[in-house]
């Protein structure tokens, strides 16, 4: 008896939302998530260096350049905190429960990208 592929349960990002922005072509999907999954930790390694300095301009640049990424991949909440601490800190300020959340929330939408490559490795939707 074979059975069909469980699709993973995605909490944090819609893969829906990329495959739209990818005009329905599974492919280029693909494609755009293993862009994120290769790009977004020298973003984020930025925001936390722009973070521990104190470097607004920074701060904000990257939470701008990581904000367009999570935006494209669906992680609605992870967007959100993102323009938050952009605007915070366009404003010269800083938003401490934002920049606690932003650790757990990046890394979760993380491993849910690399299980949307995986899953979608075996032929399924991203």
């Amino acid at each position: 008896m074979t059975t069909a592929p469980v699709s993973p349960v995605f909490h944090v990002i819609d893969p829906a939302v990329l495959l739209e922005a990818a005009a329905g072509s599974q492919e280029v999907a693909l494609l755009l998530s293993h862009t994120y999954i290769d790009s977004a930790p020298a973003t984020y390694a930025r925001l936390q260096q722009g973070l521990q300095q104190a470097d607004f301009s920074a701060i904000a640049s990257q939470c701008h350049a990581l904000k367009g990424m999570t935006m494209l991949i669906g992680a609605q909440e992870l967007t959100t905190l993102l323009q938050q601490m952009e605007h915070a800190a366009r404003q010269q300020q800083r938003l401490a429960p934002a920049e606690q959340r932003l650790p757990v929330l990046y890394q979760a939408v993380f491993d849910e990208m690399q299980l949307s490559i995986a899953h979608s490795s075996t032929g399924s939707t991203p």
